[in-house]
């Protein structure tokens, strides 16, 4: 695993008590984060009131999914509680996007801050069902259990699953949730009930991110201190990590400076492998918000932010990820069976010289064929990368379909998931 460090831009919350290098050493035990955090919502009868307190809370504080979807949790909150039937409370921890390391380091330094979370919305909906949805042999797993082994004697209420996902891009869209966890494969479906009136097993279900229940539990046991905090993933191009705490509306190159990055003069990929490239002159009026830039839209996504080499040719790279990413799909409709490999396709070919004459013309009469389509929004994140490598790299691009020499070699990049010589094939 490359090395993964933690920082952050002002004084940390969720953060607090991690801010140190052997983070995967120890976890935080439950003593020492009830002294930084306090305890968790008491149990007791289902309240109205009390519910209703706490949406205002969420509310006020705009607490969000922290997945990439970025919808408010007290709608979702909401919407459980309306149900008839007791809800299953679903903590979804495993991150699709594997170049991203913020629920992996709550969960394997402070995962008892995610379990408050969780414990919290699980008595308020009056149920006493938690399931943790994570990657199979998630580094997280021990520290995870060893939490929940600590908690035994304080919530005799709560009944806790982990439950191992397979290790797929698409294992953590929202629908592969749900049917992995009703018996089904982990794959997403097109969704016509929303999962908290018909979630696992037709069960109201409440499922949202390891980090938005972290957000969950600040907002409810210190409310004063949540103002907008979030996890970001600053990677460079030997693959080390930082995780940095920031503030919404807090500039990129701010967090890029707080990770070690001082004036980089590269791109920078945001929002994860299936992002948007965002070129040095433009990382001034970048920040972090679900928007990160406009004209074009540039969003925060999975809050990446990757500096790649600069020896690395940039359509290479970005052929590998299309590559990569299309080899993720659920390969269950159209633009994914057909449409994501034909595009990767093209994009090895002109990355490597040898493009047939249709490659160009097809990549830019494919990308508004792909958006929107499709059982889950998979192709959507491949057409923002592509065309803003069309943006960003133009030149490079245009050199590449005309067949003048690169610059550069082919690179290994020591990206997770792509380290590989990079790419081949036609």
């Amino acid at each position: 695993m490359n090395s993964i460090a933690v920082a952050s831009t002002d004084s940390p919350v969720l953060l607090a008590g991690v801010m140190h290098e052997d983070f995967f050493a120890r976890g935080i035990s439950l003593r020492e984060h009830e002294s930084i955090h306090g305890t968790v919502l008491r149990a007791g009868r289902r309240s109205g009131r009390h519910l209703d307190d706490a949406l205002a809370t969420l509310n006020r504080d705009d607490v969000r999914g922290r997945g990439g979807a970025n919808f408010p949790f007290a709608i979702k909150l909401e919407a459980a509680a309306k149900q008839r039937r007791k809800p299953v409370v679903v903590v979804n921890a495993a991150e699709g996007e594997p170049a991203s390391a913020k629920d992996l380091v709550l969960l394997s330094r402070n995962p008892h801050l995610v379990l408050d979370g969780a414990i919290a919305a699980a008595r308020l909906l009056g149920t006493g069902e938690v399931v943790i949805w994570l990657h199979h042999n998630s580094p997280a797993l021990a520290g995870l259990r060893s939490a929940i082994d600590q908690r035994a004697g304080s919530c005799p209420d709560i009944s806790f699953t982990i439950a191992q996902a397979p290790d797929r891009f698409v294992s953590g869209q929202v629908t592969s949730v749900v049917q992995g966890l009703s018996g089904g494969p982990a794959l997403p479906y097109t969704l016509r009930e929303q999962p908290t009136s018909r979630g696992i097993n037709s069960r109201p279900t409440l499922v949202s991110n390891a980090e938005t229940y972290a957000h969950v539990a600040i907002a409810l046991q210190h409310p004063h201190e949540f103002s907008g905090r979030l996890l970001t993933t600053v990677m460079t191009s030997d693959g080390g990590r930082t995780v940095v705490e920031t503030l919404r509306g807090t500039s990129v190159r701010q967090v890029l400076n707080t990770a070690g990055l001082i004036d980089p003069q590269v791109p920078v990929l945001a929002g994860g492998y299936a992002g948007s490239w965002i070129a040095p002159s433009r990382l001034s009026q970048a920040v972090v918000d679900s928007l990160v830039l406009t004209n074009p839209d540039v969003r925060l996504g999975v809050a990446l932010f990757a500096l790649p080499d600069p020896q690395w040719c940039p359509v290479q790279l970005t052929a590998a990820l299309v590559s990569w990413l299309a080899g993720q799909s659920a390969g269950q409709c159209g633009p994914c069976t057909f449409g994501l490999p034909d595009m990767a396709g093209a994009l090895r070919r002109i990355a490597h010289g040898s493009s047939l004459p249709s490659d160009r013309d097809n990549l830019v009469r494919w990308l508004p064929l792909l958006a929107g389509r499709g059982a889950c929004a998979h192709p959507d994140g491949v057409v923002a990368l592509v065309r803003s490598t069309g943006e960003v790299f133009a030149q490079h691009l245009w050199d590449h379909v005309n067949g003048v020499p690169c610059e550069f070699g082919s690179a290994n990049y020591p990206w997770p998931s792509i380290r590989t010589a990079s790419v081949v094939g036609s």
